[in-house]
């Protein structure tokens, strides 16, 4: 809505105050040129994913998937009703809401807690015309407790409601009004809009030969090139409040900075697509072939190494890639190598077989990472080559990158966590009365346990990750035999029963603490514990882990720590890591170049 002198009415009401909010919340807004499919929501989590393990909360604004507005639009056409009818707005914001509850479905595979939130429900405010309002308001207790809840909320864009209760649409566009006052409502750290191109460019880059990306660009500029791309009302209102905007495209190195300082461009250098080989072809690995297939851009599978190709499989992966000769694998000359076989030997062979072929190395194999860490990071450094194995510890849980922050920002006295999913969902079959090895079996079935349990059930996989989460929460070293081990296999039903009885539950504990004397302890136990104890509370496959600060804070993580896609979220969060990595590297090579003599 305009007011009489032509700039926009929005003020930041603000219902309440006293729900503190996080610090360190980003808004990201996925419109409908990147939402171009359902499945397109797969790609929104992959960005989401990336700013979550980074330690931010994420407030998710979403457009509707391209083409539902206008479908809702000819429909609304063909029914009738006058053109401002309260009905129309009811109609047409249903493609933000089921966009919405898309996304909430394709992050809760991943592991991450999001909740889908609609305008209503924290009193997004508008005022003025049904279908070209603007906001006013918001129940800031109600979104703060929201994110206190959950690590994700997912927002409808494009309306608010009126004062009467009926919705109104902020026009077209409008989704990006609705990040920008959100950003500005809860003083964001970041707000950034996604679009289909990696930032705002003098000219066309889909039809421009050679053009010009701003890494910056004033208010005044930004208003003169954006055109449709982003809502003039939305810039109105960064700028107004000033709210430093962020445009770029998801998983892209780059993105253009809009704020009141000087512009700068240059020519972008091309980010070509790296070819990737994936070692072992399992549960996760025909996940990430998944993820990788459907960012061809970005991406090539080059090769495929199997025990057995003659095994039926869930993937679409085309026979000609999968092989079950390695060096057929290496000799496709892979940028980067995804190793995938577990095992320390074998796999410990050919991350350094990457290394020596000028591969990166992704890795979602703790055993070998806790076995070797020290070498394998010191080829990796002699190399030149990236080393990730995020998906090592906790499957879709960033608890690696957790404790590497904790670290950083104070020191770390301990950590205790449920931190094997496959462990965690026998341990609650068990007290539902479930017999131990169908409990096994059914863990094996969802493809959260591997054929041989035996590392799951005796701690030994626990211990890989601990001695991990050693060295990225404490900088030691933790040896496996260092830290003592209980096995589910010891736990017998009388035991099982009375924590049922008494309403407790059993979790396998796995803990890292410094003695007196600053010397590591840690240890994999089955406690009892009560209901309501925060690791107690872990379900099924679910990962929880408590770090406790050295300044009496502690900080918590939640999510699902096993089985497909929490695992190969972690292993292409890694996999889009590198691929901006390189990107930079191209550009800045790109950027210093110099320019060419005259004759």
């Amino acid at each position: 809505m305009r007011a009489p002198s032509g700039e926009t009415k929005m003020r930041p009401t603000i219902v309440k105050n006293n729900q503190p909010l996080p610090s360190n919340l980003a808004v990201l807004k996925f419109g409908g040129s990147v939402l171009g499919d359902a499945q397109a929501v797969h790609s929104a989590a992959h960005e989401i994913y990336r700013f979550v393990r980074r330690g931010e909360k994420v407030i998710a604004v979403v457009s509707a998937i391209a083409g539902e507005t206008d479908a809702l639009m000819t429909l609304a056409r063909d029914v009738g009703g006058c053109e401002n009818a309260p009905g129309k707005a009811s109609l047409l914001r249903l493609g933000e809401i089921r966009a919405a509850a898309l996304l909430a479905l394709a992050l809760e595979r991943v592991g991450l807690d999001a909740r889908a939130v609609d305008p209503a429900e924290i009193d997004l405010r508008a005022e003025g015309s049904p279908d070209d309002a603007g906001l006013c308001g918001l129940n800031h207790d109600r979104l703060a407790a929201l994110l206190a809840a959950h690590e994700v909320l997912i927002v409808p864009g494009f309306s608010g409601v009126l004062e009467n209760g009926q919705p109104a649409l902020l026009g077209r566009g409008g989704t990006d009004l609705s990040a920008v006052y959100l950003g500005v409502a809860l003083n964001a750290k970041r707000v950034r809009l996604i679009k289909d191109v990696d930032g705002l460019y003098a000219g066309d880059p889909k039809t421009d030969p050679n053009p010009r990306r701003f890494s910056q660009i004033n208010w005044e500029d930004a208003r003169e090139i954006c055109g449709h791309s982003i809502q003039g009302h939305a810039l109105e209102y960064a700028q107004k409040h000033d709210l430093r905007l962020e445009i770029a495209a998801s998983a892209r190195a780059f993105d253009t900075r809009i704020a009141p300082n000087s512009t700068s461009s240059h020519a972008p250098a091309q980010t070509r697509k790296l070819k990737v080989a994936l070692l072992g072809f399992g549960t996760v690995g025909e996940g990430v072939y998944a993820h990788l297939d459907r960012h061809q851009d970005l991406f090539e599978v080059s090769g495929i190494l199997v025990r057995d190709a003659a095994k039926e499989r869930d993937s679409n992966a085309p026979a000609h890639l999968i092989s079950t000769d390695a060096s057929e694998v290496f000799a496709t000359r892979p940028d980067i190598v995804v190793e995938m076989i577990g095992g320390v030997d074998a796999a410990d062979a050919f991350i350094l077989n990457a290394f020596f072929g000028g591969a990166d190395v992704v890795s979602a194999n703790k055993a070998v990472m806790a076995a070797n860490f020290d070498n394998l990071n010191a080829a990796s450094a002699r190399a030149g080559r990236a080393l990730r194995y995020s998906a090592a510890v906790g499957g879709g849980v960033p608890m690696l990158e957790a404790l590497d922050q904790a670290r950083e920002e104070g020191g770390i006295v301990s950590v205790q966590g449920v931190i094997n999913g496959t462990a965690n969902f026998i341990l609650d079959r068990l007290a539902e009365g479930c017999p131990f090895d169908q409990a096994v079996s059914e863990a094996q079935e969802k493809g959260f346990a591997e054929a041989d349990p035996s590392a799951d059930l005796d701690g030994d996989d626990a211990a890989a990750k601990l001695c991990l989460m050693a060295r990225h929460g404490f900088e030691m070293p933790l040896r496996a035999s260092q830290i003592s081990l209980e096995s589910l296999s010891d736990l017998d039903q009388a035991s099982i029963d009375a924590a049922r009885q008494e309403g407790k539950v059993i979790r396998q504990i796995s803990e890292i603490r410094r003695d007196a004397k600053g010397a590591l302890k840690a240890s994999v136990s089955l406690k009892t514990l009560e209901k309501d104890h925060y690791l107690a509370a872990a379900k099924g496959e679910q990962n929880r882990l408590v770090i406790n600060l050295q300044n009496g804070q502690n900080l918590s993580l939640r999510g699902k720590g096993a089985g497909r896609w929490p695992t190969a979220e972690a292993v292409m969060a890694d996999l889009l890591d590198i691929h901006r990595l390189r990107g930079q590297y191209e550009e800045n090579i790109s950027v210093r170049a110099p320019e060419p003599a005259c004759a």
